[in-house]
Parts: structure tokens; C-alpha cells; sequence
């Protein structure tokens, strides 16, 4: 573990540790990264090949779909359709826990969404992942790096113990140390109107619903 784990500051990761675990991610390897909510598999999500390394690692169904992360809304646009409601919901959330469900783009693999026609956008507030998915260039796999069915990790050590022997077929983790979060994202289906609550977490679908109100009808 001492080759392939390393300390990183939460606020200011060190660029050469960033570069290094996003040349591993283009070689379609797995990468252990920080989110604002725990503990994550980080893959290049256009490549099918470390997709299907994420839901063997996890041992999750092909029928359950994985999200993505991306730095910023620019980026999102060329994986998914983004329209002004999804915008201005962005704009108050992002980065945040919040979880956009959108129309996808054919770029996006179906094995990443399980043959679905919408794809889960992620802008997590967390610079790690953040600057991972900027150098890396690639949408990156954000499911939580545990094993299906086990607690979502908060710490390097909790991963360690779910993996055990699949530790190795890690390329790299990155350790901020204690992830203190832990609620998981919430998810909102933006490709069906009215937008529809699919999972209640950190971001209060009362709030969310306010803004989205706001949005028909400006002052």
C-alpha cells in the first residue's frame, strides 16, 4: 500500500499526485478519490473496460447505473443535454451534493447506465475530484468505494477492510483522511417535467423545489 496510497490536502492536492492519478485513470485504471460525501471509485467513465473494473470491484448489478463526475457545467454539456432549468438549478447547488439526472449524450457508454437514455451528473464540492476530472480530461466514475451492500467509506482504512484482497487492483488511493459528510448526494430526474425527486440527501428537496419555483416564475 505505501507505492500506491498517498496523503493529499483537501484544499490545495498537490498537481504532480493529481497528474499522476489522472495519467492511471487514461490508462483505464481505478483510482480511490475524494468526494464531499465519502469515498469513491474514480474511472475514466467513457471506457468501458474500467467501467466494468468499477461494478466487479464493487460487485454491483450492471442493472444499477453509476454517475459521473465532471468539474464544471461546461464540461457536463458534452456528456449530457443541459437545458436552462438544469442551468439555473446548477448555479445555486453546484458544486454541492446534488446529483442532476439528465438526458445523456451518445458518448456515454450504456454500460455506465445500464442501457438507460439519462446519465447522473455530479459536480461534487470537493477539490480533489474536481481537479482529478479537470486533468484527467474524462468524465469519472463517482460510485462510493465500497463493496454493494456494505457502508459507504469515510476513511482509507474502512476501504481497506471492505477490499481486502481487491485492494490491489487499485492503482492509487488518495488519502484526505477523515471525510466528515455523511449523507449521500441527492438525486433529481431533470429529463422528465416537472423535475422529480429520486433520492433525498444533503441538499433538502424543499429547498431544491423553491429554487425550481423560482425559475417559473421570476420576479
Amino acid at each position: 500500500m505505501k507505492e500506491t496510497l498517498i496523503r493529499v490536502d483537501a484544499l490545495y492536492p498537490d498537481s504532480a499526485v493529481i497528474e499522476r492519478a489522472a495519467r492511471l485513470i487514461g490508462k483505464g485504471e481505478v483510482v480511490v478519490c475524494p468526494t464531499d460525501t465519502g469515498y469513491a471509485f474514480a474511472a475514466n467513465a467513457l471506457d468501458t473496460r474500467a467501467i466494468a473494473r468499477v461494478f466487479n470491484l464493487k460487485g454491483r448489478a450492471y442493472s444499477n447505473p453509476i454517475h459521473v463526475a465532471v468539474y464544471s457545467l461546461e464540461a457536463a454539456e458534452k456528456y449530457a443535454h443541459i437545458n436552462e432549468v438544469t442551468r439555473y438549478l446548477a448555479a445555486h447547488f453546484l458544486p454541492g451534493a446534488l446529483t442532476m439526472v439528465l438526458p445523456r449524450k451518445e458518448i456515454i457508454p450504456p454500460i455506465l447506465v445500464a442501457g438507460l437514455d439519462t446519465v447522473g451528473i455530479r459536480i461534487p464540492d470537493n477539490n480533489v475530484i474536481l481537479k482529478l476530472a479537470e486533468a484527467a480530461e474524462k468524465p469519472l466514475t463517482t460510485t462510493s468505494a465500497n463493496i454493494s451492500g456494505s457502508p459507504t467509506p469515510y476513511t482509507v482504512e474502512e476501504i481497506v477492510q471492505q477490499l481486502g484482497d481487491n485492494l490491489r487492483k487499485i492503482a492509487l488511493v488518495l488519502d484526505q483522511g477523515l471525510i466528515r459528510t455523511r449523507e449521500v448526494s441527492t438525486i433529481v430526474d431533470l429529463s422528465v417535467s416537472p423535475p422529480q425527486l429520486v433520492r433525498q440527501g444533503l441538499v433538502s428537496w424543499l429547498e431544491i423545489h423553491e429554487v425550481l419555483n423560482r425559475f417559473k416564475s421570476p420576479e
